[in-house]
């Protein structure tokens, strides 16, 4: 029997129909070159014996292999071939080879698939925990949220400071705090809220600024469970970060009235200090007039609520939890000083809805008079006989008036039905039905007060005459004149 030999690379590359060359030893199988229609030279591992002939296809035959394709050089495929050789020789014959070489491709498949199906869960899952943390709320989210919550219960004036303090004391100081999720606020995240403005030396705002975020996330504790919620924001709160955080309490100057003297030096040069308009130095004279209304409720006015033809001013006292659900009309008499001060306030704002505002747009944030006060503290006129004044706050106006009433006589039950200071049980239910009932003895206090205030203001003497408004014609068809 003739010795099988190897093809050369000119044999193999000039193959014309087919050729083979022996794989190994005797018994290994052939390396077979067979040339098609196409011209392309196809490369098989054969083995024959005396019951079959099987073929495997182990690719082109190329000088130059393409990458990319089944194209390989004659090396390329000699060492493919020997390979399959010595894999079909252990297996016991290229049949049983086959067959193990279908059984690793059912299990690779099989386990390409089983990967498959889990890298797509694996993307399902992280899909959904994606769509979870996008519906996490920020900070941001969470405060807007607590407002909204607030406008039903809330007065309009406390909304509008809740939207006040978000942009100045947190949106625009810290967006990268703001921008965090709810979840993740800690502790030390609120005192970076904080400590700027307690440094700033607003102590009590603060401490104000404290608990609106405390019961900010209050409200997002429970948020998730109320039924109808209309906002789809989660927050997976498990704890109140702002709770945690004390701020210490200050000694405010509860006892704090302004002497005689340094009403009239506060009374005679607001009006001309830089830094206060004239409305707001005119909302300061008119607090004072009225014998010390809360300012709040006189920002919170509009111009109907004034009849200066009947003299009198309806406000609307809300206190406690109940907000704009449980208020209380008071109706206020007006001196001739008053209702000269509102008649300047009309020359300014008479085309506005609110006599106390500077753009028209919305009423004075109740923050405004303090800032107004401590400019008017820091300027050159808070200096009786070049001492200086001591601090008071825009509230302290109340207290003033009420201990002028009482230094000059007036009885404590009429500095406090004007006021409306105490007023509950029998005597509330009976003025909140009839605000009027009470305005005879109001006039009487109004005017007793005035005519201590035109002593303090050292506009009268002791024996000098204030003009009684007791008399005031009643409201006239026209309205307010």
């Amino acid at each position: 029997m003739a010795k099988r030999t190897r093809m050369t690379e000119m044999e193999a590359y000039a193959v014309k129909t087919r050729q083979s060359e022996p794989v190994g030893s005797r018994g290994k199988g052939t390396l077979l070159l067979e040339r098609k229609a196409s011209g392309a030279i196809q490369a098989y591992y054969r083995e024959r014996t005396s019951d079959s002939d099987k073929r495997l296809p182990l690719g082109t035959l190329a000088k130059k292999p393409r990458v990319g394709t089944d194209e390989q050089s004659l090396d390329g495929i000699r060492g493919e071939a020997l390979r399959i050789s010595v894999e079909a020789a252990a297996a016991g014959g290229i049949a049983k080879y086959l067959e193990h070489i279908s059984v690793q491709q059912v299990a690779a498949a099989a386990s390409r698939a089983a990967t498959a199906a889990l890298e797509e869960a694996e993307r399902l899952e992280r899909f959904r925990l994606a769509e979870i943390e996008a519906a996490r709320g920020s900070f941001h989210d969470l405060f807007l949220d607590y407002i909204e919550s607030r406008r039903v219960k809330a007065t309009p004036g406390v909304v509008k400071e809740l939207e006040r303090l978000l942009k100045t004391n947190m949106q625009e100081p810290h967006p990268e705090v703001m921008r965090m999720k709810a979840r993740d606020i800690r502790a030390d995240h609120i005192l970076t809220i904080l400590n700027p403005i307690w440094e700033r030396g607003s102590k009590v705002q603060a401490d104000r600024m404290r608990s609106f975020l405390v019961a900010a996330f209050n409200h997002g504790l429970t948020a998730e469970s109320v039924v109808g919620r209309s906002n789809a924001k989660t927050y997976s709160l498990e704890i109140n970060p702002a709770a945690m955080v004390k701020v210490d309490k200050v000694s405010a100057p509860v006892e704090r009235a302004l002497s005689d003297a340094e009403l009239k030096q506060f009374w005679e040069t607001v009006q001309s200090t830089g830094g206060i308009g004239p409305v707001m130095a005119l909302l300061f004279k008119f607090v004072i007039s009225t014998g010390g209304q809360r300012i709040k409720n006189l920002i919170e006015t509009t111009w109907g609520d004034y009849d200066l033809d009947a003299g009198t001013v309806l406000l609307i006292h809300r206190k406690g939890r109940g907000g704009q659900t449980m208020s209380r009309p008071h109706l206020v008499p007006l001196s001739d000083r008053a209702i000269a001060i509102m008649r300047q306030v009309r020359e300014i704002n008479g085309d506005h809805p609110w006599p106390w505002t500077t753009h028209g747009k919305q009423p004075f944030v109740i923050s405004s008079p303090t800032h107004a006060v401590a400019d008017w503290l820091d300027s050159k006129h808070a200096l009786i006989a070049g001492a200086k004044i001591p601090t008071f706050s825009p509230r302290d106006l109340r207290r003033t008036c009420t201990q002028l009433m009482q230094k000059h006589g007036v009885d404590d039950r009429l500095s406090d039905l004007l006021q409306a200071h105490g007023q509950t049980g029998v005597v509330s239910r009976h003025y909140r039905n009839n605000p009027e009932a009470a305005l005879p003895e109001k006039r009487k206090a109004i005017e007793l007060f005035d005519r201590a205030l035109a002593k303090a203001l050292g506009e009268v003497t002791d024996t000098g005459n204030v003009l009684s408004i007791s008399r005031r014609k009643k409201k006239n068809p026209d309205g307010m004149s």
